[in-house]
């Protein structure tokens, strides 16, 4: 499993900081990476000791942990936690994010400086974020913290600059620990649990948002909102992305035509099944066959 080292670069598409070295000890990278094109799905890989915290600000993404698939929708948090194999399973053009790496308190090194039990209760709490979290309306105070400390980490250095930064960080640490012990609403979770079901289960269905929020028995515009919290996605998107897991265990478990595939998952042509994959996936349809093909294990196209 390839273990991703620390590095600090600065480019048009990604910024990284050395944090550490400005005096958030214990923070080991703070960067921010804006995508002008799509890319490939990122390797599988792990962050030996440290665990990563990342807020996706534009364009929607899939992390994929232990073959687990969660989509992320803009103004969410995802995590991932140390020594815990990881990859983006979509990276498309605009995705913009926020992140950060903690490494995990050893000896007598604390997080932030802290008091050793105020270092340990933090690093306890935050590894047990779950895999994503939503911001809700703190979306844009999320935004606000990130954005200060990529301009202090910008301005000439100072003896108050330590400072700010430390507690703009901690600030932003705090949130991210009391939006995760908020309470979900419950209500209606496992009536949206089902509705998730059916649309995996059965992905290539003519869904409608109305039927489908009958189903739940919500109002439509309830049924979406619970919706989008429970996934990351509103309905029909959700959908469109079962359609294309589905399509992509076609394409790499048997020789069916990418053509057939498309009719069979409901899109209205091909063209338009290859036009939505290449935008989801970042290649055709075709491309993405071969290029598993190379990896091994794939039957011949009939």
């Amino acid at each position: 499993m390839k273990a991703i080292q620390v590095e600090y670069c600065h480019t048009r598409e990604s910024n990284t900081v050395d944090v550490e070295s400005l005096g958030l000890r214990g923070v080991a990278l703070l960067g921010k990476s804006r995508f002008l094109r799509t890319r490939e799905p990122s390797v599988e890989h792990i962050h030996r000791g440290m665990l990563e915290v990342g807020f996706c600000l534009r364009s929607p993404l899939v992390l994929k942990v232990r073959g687990d698939e969660f989509p992320v929708t803009p103004g969410w948090f995802f995590a991932n936690q140390p020594n815990v194999p990881h990859r983006l399973t979509s990276r498309p053009n605009g995705l913009y994010v926020y992140y950060f790496l903690i490494r995990r308190p050893t000896g007598k090194k604390t997080l932030l400086d802290l008091p050793k039990d105020e270092s340990t209760a933090i690093w306890k709490r935050l590894r047990g974020l779950p895999p994503t979290l939503p911001t809700g309306a703190y979306a844009g105070q999320v935004r606000e913290h990130f954005t200060r400390l990529f301009r202090l980490c910008e301005e000439p250095r100072a003896p108050l600059t330590s400072v700010k930064l430390r507690q703009t960080f901690l600030n932003l640490v705090v949130l991210i620990m009391e939006l995760a012990e908020q309470p979900s609403d419950i209500s209606c979770s496992g009536r949206i649990s089902k509705i998730v079901d059916l649309i995996r289960a059965n992905p290539e269905r003519p869904f409608t948002v109305d039927g489908l929020a009958q189903e739940a028995a919500l109002s439509p515009t309830h049924f979406i909102n619970q919706f989008r919290r429970t996934t990351g996605f509103p309905p029909i998107r959700f959908q469109i992305e079962c359609r294309i897991q589905k399509a992509k265990e076609m394409l790499r478990e048997s020789g069916i035509m990418a053509s057939d595939i498309a009719l069979r998952l409901g899109f209205n042509s091909p063209q338009h099944f290859s036009d939505t994959f290449s935008r989801i996936v970042g290649v055709a349809p075709s491309h993405w066959r071969d290029r598993e093909r190379q990896c091994g294990g794939m039957p011949p196209t009939s």
